[in-house]
């Protein structure tokens, strides 16, 4: 960083701690004038496109008094002015500004894509045993911490500031607190099942200041202690009074079974979350990977149309942050993982495109992550991005289970889990169908809710077929001037 852009760094840290003592003491009076004065700030320090129309976006959610404007000032009523400097900061300043150039000039000069985040397992370890657990059949494992530390510094280095952690059960690695505070600069967020968050814990976590947790929950104490065990249900609601007793923003987690669709969906579900504190809403389909696949416990198209159907609806009525994992593709341009938008390091070092992508080419123990993010399987996944013109169809295995079969046989490509064994059996004949019933369902209502995005995803595929026909093109071409991707 040259000395000019570091001192406009110092100027900007301090204008973001100035904004959040500022909103602290008046959030309602004081949000309109805030935001606008952002949105200003962005054209002062020449934040990029991407950024400058997520601030518009925000700014008119506030001008039109939408749920999204009562969110933010919830959020800011809510967080510990400490933290809420050090989130602003971290977010805003290290991830947008410094971050994302950073990112982008590294892909044009280099020619390997450099992810906006990381999803790192620092411990397979969990206290819990639930059913179909995702991560279930990796070794029970904790990531050596000079090994986490060094990713998160080349991480630092390659300008990505946001990381997502997660496992097995974080809190059961005992140096996670450790890693927080020696990279002060990066944003965390923690997927955890909420039980070791003991008041002492959330003690630490707000006096970091830089990690939020998403608590994983499965619908109400019913449905939460069945499948993950007695004392689940009230060890989660202690945790989540913790974090909102010291001031520190949380989400939830939700894993969308048959059996859960309809209750954590519902209006009374949502508005308990929103009432307990809850910020943000991680939406997540079942998929049968990991210890053993539930066939059974997937949604079917029509469930999960319904879940596309009410998140829009939450999102518009709701004070509330929700991401539909899946159904997002539209705002995302399709699938993040493989090294695109992100990819998962496993505690044993193994290098996967996806939290639910049981492959791995390499492990980082053996590479830098800058070697690990030019992984020949990463490339291939990167030239079939998006694998549809239909991006409500955005998964490599869920939606199409043939490009997972061609990933997974790639020379040195070796599978994590039962996943790709699995492919060639009930499983993988049960995903081949549903695949093409989702496409059916799914494609008129893309092309209805989304028609711009639906005649660029068309437009984009083709011409990236072209460019891989003529001689392959480069990393520039399919991202940095990608009109889907902004």
């Amino acid at each position: 960083m040259s000395l000019g852009e570091n001192t406009k760094k110092i100027v900007l840290t301090k204008v973001m701690k100035g904004f959040a003592s500022y909103l602290k003491k008046d959030p309602e009076g004081r949000i309109n004038k805030t935001i606008n004065a952002v949105a200003t700030m962005g054209e002062r320090f020449s934040f990029l496109p991407v950024f400058k129309n997520q601030l518009s976006g925000v700014k008119s959610l506030a001008e039109k008094d939408h749920p999204g404007k009562q969110l933010v000032i919830n959020f800011i009523k809510d967080t510990n002015v400490d933290v809420l400097k050090k989130l602003a900061v971290n977010f805003i300043v290290n991830g947008a500004w410094v971050g994302i150039p950073k990112q982008r000039a590294i892909t044009k000069r280099e020619g390997f894509n450099v992810p906006f985040f990381l999803l790192i397992d620092p411990t397979e370890r969990c206290n819990y045993h639930c059913k179909g657990c995702w991560a279930g059949a990796y070794g029970r494992i904790d990531m050596p911490f000079e090994l986490f530390d060094r990713i998160l510094t080349e991480a630092e280095e390659l300008g990505i500031y946001y990381i997502v952690v997660s496992g097995g059960e974080p809190t059961v690695y005992p140096h996670l607190i450790d890693a927080f505070k020696k990279h002060p600069d990066m944003a965390f967020m923690i997927y955890s099942n909420g039980s070791l968050f003991t008041k002492e814990f959330s003690k630490k976590i707000a006096e970091v200041g830089n990690a939020m947790p998403c608590f994983s929950v499965e619908g109400f104490k019913e449905k939460t202690d069945e499948r993950r065990g007695p004392g689940a249900w009230d060890r989660v609601m202690q945790a989540m009074d913790n974090m909102r007793e010291v001031g520190v923003p949380f989400g939830y987690s939700i894993t969308e079974t048959r059996y859960n669709i309809e209750e954590v969906l519902s209006d009374e579900f949502v508005d308990f979350m929103i009432n307990k504190g809850a910020k943000i809403a991680w939406y997540f389909q079942y998929i049968p990977i990991g210890d053993k696949p539930y066939l059974d416990m997937m949604l079917t198209p029509e469930q999960r149309m319904h879940s596309y159907e009410r998140i829009h609806y939450i999102r518009s009525h709701k004070p509330l942050f929700a991401a539909d994992f899946w159904n997002d593709g539209p705002y995302t341009g399709g699938c993040l993982a493989g090294g695109r938008r992100y990819l998962h390091i496993t505690a044993d070092g193994g290098i996967e495109p996806c939290a639910f992508i049981h492959l791995s080419q390499g492990n980082i123990k053996d590479m830098s992550l800058k070697e690990a993010l030019q992984l020949p399987f990463f490339k291939e996944i990167q030239k079939l991005q998006p694998y549809s013109d239909n991006l409500l169809s955005p998964c490599l295995l869920i939606d199409h289970p043939d490009y997972f079969r061609k990933i997974a046989s790639m020379p040195g490509v070796k599978a994590t889990d039962a996943t790709a064994e699995n492919m060639s059996k009930e499983v993988g004949k049960h995903l081949d169908k549903l695949s093409k019933d989702w496409e059916k369902l799914s494609r008129p209502v893309f092309e209805k809710d989304f028609p711009e995005v639906a005649a660029k995803a068309k437009e984009y595929k083709k011409k990236k077929e072209e460019i891989i026909k003529k001689g392959g093109g480069n990393i520039e071409q399919f991202y940095v001037s990608d009109e889907i991707d902004k």
